[in-house]
């Protein structure tokens, strides 16, 4: 029998049903508003029951299946649990339990016991869907099974040199979340390899000995001395990259004018400088430090201090403060990080890895936070924004993230959110991040004094000091502060 045109739209959505998801009571359903109708959990108004509700009563609520007269069993063959069914008439988590177990057969239809663990942690996050399609990639099938097997062994070299780094990373790090591996920097390591290649597209041999003595032992070093003690952030490899990536642009340079780095002439640093962009001046570094391990000669190279500035006028940050509060088209953690940016001036690299308990409330319900060592009262109304996003904080339906400690969790597990994944996506609502911090910075000098703001927002004096000097108020009148 034909369909009228009204009888093939969606009973709840009224759209075309172009996939269908069910033919209930109430008439034919899409596959959209049928998964979200199978995902509906709760107390059924009808019968009272808690449970999984599918239907809808007369005023539109929720309901089960018996209540709204559903002709179909959602009870899972395997665990009786009522959920959506996933494929022949099992739930979502039983086909994940048992597809991970597979992947995880060590060949003797048994699961090596140390990944028992990894196992009951994938399997236990809350929307097993999402494990179900990640096991979907087949270098991630073929690496767990490898290492149930023994092809390959549980240490942290077999995922160095592996053809698919991001699949990589995500598994060590998985790994590392449940105990199975020693922690890494995720910073040092992706810093490593991002040298090797740099490194590797180098041709000319003494120019890669030379950009490899600068990156390991001006950068390396460093880097390591602060990764041993906990304190290197994305920001200080960021800035070693660019430093990098600048040095060999200069030797190539050099290189094709014909000149060895022994060469190299003051005339030669300044047309390189006026010919191209600022960025050049980020090589002052590999400069300093070739000249004085005698890698070229005396040389000077000049220190590049910014013409102009930016900030933004505070009628501007007002206005970004209160599109963070109303606007709730914009996710609620980037609204969070926005108000941390321009409530406290506080850059984004250090927003990115702030933990849940430097957040925390008083006996008589006042919200505080801790960016240095004091704790900052957070104002109403912000401070309801900061406590929503402490409830409702994103990526933890995976195993990656189920107890996780950052305020701001990333994607991979145990990881906070990317800085630059968070910078992204505050300049894509029309944040000028540099700006912004720099107006905060301002606004807040002026009503406390550099020394105090300093300690409570986690800033050196000298930097408040310039602030307040540039806001046109230097605080003469106020006793002297020692910190």
């Amino acid at each position: 029998m034909m369909l009228t045109a009204d009888e093939k739209l969606c009973a709840r959505c009224r759209t075309p049903a172009a996939k269908l998801g069910a033919i209930w009571p109430e008439g034919r359903l899409c596959r959209l508003c049928y998964q979200r109708a199978a995902r509906t959990h709760g107390t059924c108004p009808g019968c009272g029951a808690e449970r999984l509700l599918p239907g809808l009563n007369s005023t539109g609520s929720p309901t089960c299946v018996d209540c709204a007269g559903i002709p179909a069993d959602f009870h899972c063959t395997q665990c009786s649990t009522e959920e959506e069914p996933y494929r022949a008439r099992r739930c979502a988590r039983c086909c994940l339990q048992d597809h991970l177990a597979e992947l995880l057969d060590d060949g003797t239809g048994t699961m090596p016991g140390p990944l028992t663990v990894l196992h009951a942690g994938i399997c236990a996050q809350p929307n097993p869907r999402s494990a179900l399609t990640w096991l979907r990639n087949p270098e991630v099938r073929a690496l767990l099974t490898a290492i149930a097997t023994g092809a390959k062994p549980l240490v942290h070299t077999t995922f160095d040199d592996h053809p698919s780094p991001r699949t990589a990373m995500h598994l060590r790090e998985l790994f590392i979340e449940h105990g199975l591996l020693a922690p890494i920097d995720r910073n040092l390591v992706l810093f490593e390899t991002w040298l090797d290649r740099v490194l590797a597209d180098i041709t000319d041999p003494d120019q890669r000995a030379l950009i490899q003595q600068f990156a390991t032992w001006h950068h390396l070093r460093r880097m390591r001395r602060l990764s041993a003690a906990g304190q290197l952030q994305w920001g200080t490899t960021r800035a070693a990259k660019q430093d990098i990536s600048v040095a060999r642009d200069l030797l190539r340079h050099l290189s094709d004018q014909g000149k060895l780095p022994s060469q190299c002439r003051q005339a030669d640093i300044d047309h390189w400088l006026a010919t191209g962009p600022t960025t050049r001046s980020t090589a002052r570094t590999f400069v300093r430090w070739a000249v004085k391990n005698q890698h070229l000669p005396a040389l000077d190279f000049p220190y590049r201090t910014a013409e102009t500035r930016p900030v933004l006028n505070q009628d501007e940050r007002l206005r970004l403060l209160r599109e963070s509060l109303e606007n709730q088209d914009r996710p609620l953690h980037y609204r969070a990080a926005a108000i941390l940016l321009l409530l406290y001036a506080q850059p984004l690299t250090r927003i990115a890895c702030m933990r849940v308990d430097q957040i925390s409330r008083t006996e008589n319900g006042e919200t505080m936070i801790v960016f240095d060592d004091q704790p900052v009262p957070v104002p109403h109304p912000f401070n309801e924004i900061l406590q929503q996003h402490l409830t409702n904080r994103p990526n933890m339906n995976t195993a990656a993230n189920h107890a996780s400690p950052w305020l701001f969790p990333g994607y991979r597990p145990g990881q906070h959110l990317h800085p630059g994944h968070l910078m992204k996506k505050l300049r894509e609502s029309g944040i000028h991040l540099l700006g912004a911090r720099n107006a905060t910075l301002r606004a807040l000098v002026l009503t406390m004094p550099p020394p105090v703001a300093a300690q409570a927002l986690g800033y050196s004096t000298q930097i408040t000091e310039q602030h307040a000097k540039h806001a046109g108020n230097t605080w003469t009148t106020y006793a002297s502060y020692q910190r």
